[in-house]
């Protein structure tokens, strides 16, 4: 994140998604993602840190472009480690799980 903010080069185009909120144009395809993105903050924090990843969850999230982190940031940040962690940990155990009971199945 003090790269992203050093560089202050929006290379993810995080910064330019965001502007996407308050689009009031004609393209369908604007007003579907604005309304999308005017959803709240927790719904779109469980989207991105399934999704994507804390990092790109920490950077969407946050208020001011390229300002560094604070405390709700860190907490974002810290939140959406342990809920992707989280994830993909069940996901995978799960994924295990029915691979081992289809080869019991199957084996016999």
């Amino acid at each position: 994140m003090k790269f992203y903010d050093w560089s202050k080069r929006d290379w993810l185009g995080i910064e330019a998604i965001k502007s996407l909120k308050g689009y009031e144009g004609s393209k369908k395809i604007g007003k579907v993602t604005a309304w999308i993105m005017k959803k709240s903050d927790p719904v779109i924090f469980v989207f991105l840190s399934i999704h994507y990843d804390p990092f790109i969850t920490t950077a969407y999230l946050r208020k001011g472009k390229f300002s560094g982190m604070n405390k709700r940031d860190w907490m974002i940040f810290m939140g959406s480690l342990f809920l992707a962690n989280t994830y993909w940990t069940l996901a995978c155990y799960m994924g295990i799980t029915l691979f081992e009971w289809g080869w019991k199945t199957l084996a016999g």
